[in-house]
């Protein structure tokens, strides 16, 4: 089915070969009905915002820094170390992972904005021979996804996402930090993600049966990327870190977040696509998943950026509909060792 003749929420762009989704009469798809019967987007902001100003003065001045902010470079993450840094006096460190396909321009956004800012900036760099396995495994099998998570990210992001995530809780161990601050926005996470106490020991314990899984698809080397040994947890001295995504705390559009960090120094890559402002693997993941799924990964988070006001429907419906074809993919795929025939 082609991305131009498939049926879509007048309101929003959601399409019908979204996983459970359903229409109206007029052709309103579940998520805008709901939306308009759920309370308005100020009114949740300003709740999810009051609980995140408590925790982050109860947690501030606690640990070496108050702050682990996974730091991709892209226009999001560097708006969110910007405004925990400008707008709370955040004490942050900035951390990237290098993935081997960070935009040249990207890494040198990571090092203007933060020499801008004035915080400490750290780049991890994961084997690369792992890397690449991962992203082609993760194509090959559908890596770590869950039936939730392919409604929001493709294989090769979910597995990423996965890695980082548990580095900077490590780092955040390592260096008695309370908190972790990601740049998700709205329609990237579920709802109730905006902020979340995290139990490590409970957080491992969950984990532990699918230790074998991840050993079977990633190899041996998977446990220190995506698993934190007990003993970090029990010299940490307590059980809980906070993680926080304060963009679900603003109303911004992406013209207003890219005028915003420009102010440090942050230049829009062009090698990215037009969903990444960062990683140049990140096409290669859209094509596989849409290919897959009949859908684009974004859909649901562009959707609600419409809901929202902070995107016209017809742009949303440009970026959902711009699907990268193969053919350009080339370098992409042969980086990471796929072929046409795994996809």
């Amino acid at each position: 089915m082609s991305v131009n003749n498939i049926k879509r929420c007048i309101k929003c762009v959601l399409p019908e070969t979204f996983p459970n989704i359903s229409f109206d009469d007029k052709g309103v798809c579940y998520f805008c009905q709901e939306f308009i019967n759920s309370e308005p987007i100020v009114i949740e902001q300003k709740r999810i915002k009051e609980l995140m100003d408590s925790e982050i003065e109860k947690s501030r001045g606690k640990g070496e820094y108050d702050c682990i902010v996974a730091f991709s470079g892209g226009k999001d993450s560097t708006y969110t170390l910007m405004h925990l840094v400008q707008n709370y006096g955040l004490n942050c460190l900035a951390v990237t992972i290098d993935n081997d396909f960070i935009s040249e321009q990207a890494m040198k956004n990571c090092y203007a904005v933060t020499e801008a800012l004035g915080v400490d900036f750290l780049l991890f760099k994961p084997s690369s021979t792992f890397m690449r396995d991962m992203y082609k495994t993760s194509v090959v099998t559908g890596g770590i996804q869950s039936n939730s998570a392919i409604k929001r990210v493709s294989a090769i992001c979910n597995s990423c996402i996965n890695l980082i995530n548990n580095y900077m809780i490590k780092l955040a161990l390592l260096h008695g930090a309370p908190i972790v601050a990601g740049g998700y926005i709205g329609g990237q996470l579920p709802k109730n993600a905006s902020m979340i106490n995290l139990n490590l020991i409970q957080r491992e314990q969950i984990k532990k049966p699918l230790l074998e899984k991840y050993k079977s698809l990633f190899g041996a080397t998977s446990t220190k990327f995506f698993f934190i040994h007990e003993d970090l947890i029990n010299n940490y001295g307590k059980s809980t870190i906070t993680i926080i995504n304060p963009m679900l705390t603003v109303s911004l559009s992406e013209e207003e977040i890219i005028s915003a960090v420009g102010k440090l120094g942050w230049i829009k890559p062009h090698d990215t696509g037009s969903n990444s402002s960062n990683c140049r693997l990140n096409d290669l993941g859209i094509a596989i998943h849409h290919k897959k799924h009949n859908f684009h990964p974004y859909e649901f988070e562009v959707s609600e950026q419409v809901r929202y006001g902070l995107m016209s429907r017809d742009e949303a419906l440009r970026k959902v509909t711009n699907v990268p074809g193969f053919s350009e993919l080339g370098y992409q795929m042969e980086k990471i060792g796929l072929l046409s025939t795994n996809i």
